[in-house]
């Protein structure tokens, strides 16, 4: 059920579910920010309702920043994960980082629950959360030797 990965490191097959389940929610997530970033009307609207449109105009630039950190950092760690790459690690927490800094801010300064609805952020809240259980996920990972520089 394992298999072989260069220079004798055994890829376990979880790591794949892992790895493939992540890039998928990221990818998703990947759509959703260029979507909102060229300002498209009916996703907004479809997405998140009458208040969607309203919130993502005028989004700060520095919470653009942070959500393109996290989407990067999110589509990023898989791909290390099954390079059996170190950098999975500090990737996912720079994801989970920036996740948390985008929930915080939105929810204290933006009004986010208000305008979004709580579907829409009891979504984003799980994303968070898993997005903290695949920096954990790494790090167990790289503990027991499954991950290593890429010159070893």
């Amino acid at each position: 059920m394992n298999s072989r990965a260069s220079r004798g490191r055994i890829r376990p097959w979880h790591l794949w579910i892992v790895a493939i389940a992540t890039f998928a929610l990221y990818v998703g997530g990947a759509r959703d920010f260029v979507l909102i970033l060229i300002h498209d009307q009916h996703y907004i609207r479809d997405q998140f309702g009458a208040g969607g449109i309203d919130y993502f105009t005028d989004y700060p630039p520095l919470l653009r920043a942070v959500w393109a950190i996290n989407v990067l950092a999110g589509l990023t760690t898989p791909v290390l994960l099954l390079a059996l790459n170190r950098w999975a690690v500090p990737t996912a927490l720079a994801a989970t980082i920036a996740q948390g800094v985008l929930l915080a801010v939105t929810f204290a300064f933006l009004d986010r629950w208000a305008m979004l609805g709580a579907m829409t952020s009891w979504f984003d809240i799980g994303i968070g959360v898993t997005t903290a259980l695949l920096a954990a996920y790494c790090e167990t990972m790289r503990r027991r030797g499954v991950l290593a520089s890429p010159d070893s």
